[in-house]
């Protein structure tokens, strides 16, 4: 009965850290899987700023003296946890994040014909998020992880990839597609290519989209994604 007991003590442990650590993602990452890309400043962990936009404090209302934030550079994202931060600096608070991760079982290998892997550095990703979410897909975002893309006559007009990596846990992201080319299955098509991916590694795949955007939500519920919690999202703007 001990050895049960003792089993289920370490199950309800691991429960609970995965939940502390999907709570607050950018930390997480960035204290696990994405320990490389981790910078410190202070108290804080962010990423550089040509990766992703990202910065993170380790407890939600954390107080953020002003000579750290004026090392940062310019405007950064948090997720979870928000910090406080000294008068005259903003922190604009905007839409809640709906976090969701796949309960489902194997994802059978998707067809792969027309599906590309992405360089990592190929602008073209830049390009096509900025339609759908301007500012958050860097430069070298792409060296985050695993991406896939989908052309036509040359042109790159979907995309989906890896981005937060918790080691156990990791995000999938930059799920768009071109105005002009919606309602074909790519993005369903590619997710599937990045889920199947990630199960092979050993991997449970999650994800973060707009507590809004019932059409992407009602798509991840179909793959097999289920709602872990809405997470505060903010921008803190630079100081002029």
């Amino acid at each position: 009965m001990a050895g049960m007991n003792g089993g289920r003590q370490t199950v309800d442990d691991k429960r609970r850290t995965t939940m502390e650590r999907l709570a607050n993602p950018v930390w997480a990452a960035l204290t696990s899987g994405q320990r490389h890309l981790a910078r410190e400043l202070g108290a804080m962990l962010h990423y550089e700023p040509d990766v992703a936009p990202f910065c993170a404090v380790p407890e939600d209302g954390m107080f953020v003296p002003e000579h750290d934030l004026a090392r940062l550079g310019g405007d950064v994202y948090f997720v979870g946890a928000i910090p406080a931060v000294p008068e005259g600096w903003q922190l604009n608070e905007l839409g809640g994040v709906l976090q969701m991760v796949y309960r489902g079982g194997p994802v059978a290998p998707p067809p792969g014909e027309g599906i590309a892997e992405l360089d990592a550095l190929d602008p073209a990703m830049q390009a096509l998020t900025a339609i759908a979410f301007p500012g958050y897909f860097r430069a070298r975002t792409g060296t985050m992880g695993r991406y896939l893309g989908i052309h036509d006559a040359g042109r790159l007009i979907a995309l989906c990839g890896e981005r937060m990596d918790f080691g156990t846990l990791r995000e999938v992201s930059a799920v768009c597609t071109h105005p002009g080319y919606t309602g074909r299955g790519h993005a369903r098509l590619l997710v599937q290519h990045i889920m199947h991916g990630m199960q092979r590694q050993g991997v449970t795949p999650m994800l973060h989209v707009g507590a809004r955007n019932g059409r992407a939500i009602a798509l991840y519920e179909a793959l097999g994604f289920e709602r872990n919690g809405v997470l505060r999202h903010a921008r803190l703007a630079a100081r002029p």
